[in-house]
């Protein structure tokens, strides 16, 4: 984000402080909409304007306690309801803070008769170089949009999958279904996992093809591995909900529960919060949603473009889950044709 706008107040109105506010004046991330002329103004100034999401507070006798070798303070004050803002302004804050004191002390060294290599070497003695991988430009487009839509694929795969078992009973085309199967409870999980397999991997490509298009998505990846990992994605999905849709007949409760189930995916995944920080039974439910173990190996193909050895784990839960839906769907079934038959 660019030119996010603030508000200064300068209560020292010295060379200084002008300093400061021209660093402010040509940050990129900053746009000086206001200049305040009171403390009153500075208390009042996020309830006259909702544009304005942050104020630099310059204080009185800043270049006299600065030329004395006294610290002093610059106060930022920012409007935080929104994240985004305020860590963008505190950067900003931090870097021009920090630019304008090593000013101050490189000017002081070089007025003891320092040379200037010395000088720098006690204002700075340490020097960072940071270097951002795989999302250098910090694109929040990048970040966000590739996760919301495949949390939206999972559920909508999910939901479907969930009523593919219990609509037939409830429409009493179950017995008719299992007649053409040939009585065979793989041939009707097989049939059907095959059609939501091609709608879900229509809806993939979609994805992939058309919206990272638009939206200028790069892709470091090899494209075939991230459509067999998509591929396994839905299947994973499928089987579940399959397994859902089998122990519950009742369509209305096997959609809530499949709800109640699929809507934390896009927090607990560790997608908007790292899975490290959250609490122990967190972690845990992290690791019985599908989208989590998904979700790993999606940025490391996409973003990072990783050998296929890295994603074993992941690669390995999302099978375990599949099994799970296969398995339990297929004995579910087994029991509840095996019921019917014996009424």
């Amino acid at each position: 984000m660019k030119n996010i706008p603030v508000a200064v107040y300068d209560a020292d109105n010295s060379s200084l402080s002008r300093k400061i506010i021209s660093y402010l004046e040509v940050s990129k991330g900053l746009h000086i909409k206001k200049y305040l002329n009171s403390s009153q103004e500075v208390n009042n100034v996020f309830l006259n304007d909702n544009s304005i999401h942050g104020v630099f507070v310059i204080p009185k006798d800043l270049q006299k306690n600065v030329l004395k070798g006294k610290q002093t303070t610059l106060s930022i004050f920012t409007n935080s309801s929104n994240i985004v803002y305020g860590n963008i302004l505190k950067k900003e804050a931090y870097t021009i803070v920090t630019t304008v004191s090593s000013g101050a002390l490189l000017r002081r060294f070089k007025a003891a008769g320092m040379t200037l290599d010395k000088a720098m070497n006690l204002v700075m003695p340490i020097t960072v170089h940071t270097d951002a991988l795989y999302n250098p430009y910090y694109n929040y487009l990048y970040y966000l949009v590739p996760g919301l839509l495949t949390v939206l694929l999972q559920m909508i795969i999910f939901f479907v999958a969930t009523r593919a078992i219990n609509s037939e009973f409830s429409e009493g085309t179950f017995f008719e279904l299992f007649k053409i199967s040939g009585e065979s409870r793989f041939t009707i999980l097989m049939g059907k996992a095959l059609a939501y397999t091609l709608f879900g991997m229509v809806i993939s490509l979609f994805i992939i093809v058309v919206i990272f298009g638009i939206f200028q998505i790069p892709v470091y990846g090899d494209m075939a591995r991230l459509f067999l990992l998509f591929l396994l994605f839905v299947v994973v999905n499928i089987f579940l909900g399959f397994f859902l849709s089998a122990i519950f007949e009742d369509q209305i409760l096997s959609l809530d529960i499949a709800f109640f189930y699929n809507s934390p995916a896009f927090v607990f995944s560790g997608f908007t919060f790292p899975i490290l920080g959250m609490p122990a039974f967190d972690q845990f439910y992290a690791q019985l949603i599908p989208y989590t173990h998904f979700l790993g190996s999606f940025f490391k193909i996409y973003q990072m473009d990783v050998p296929s050895v890295y994603l074993k784990d992941d690669i390995y839960a999302l099978l375990i889950f599949l099994v799970i839906g296969l398995i339990g769907s297929y004995s579910i079934l087994k029991i509840k044709i095996h019921n019917i038959k014996n009424k």
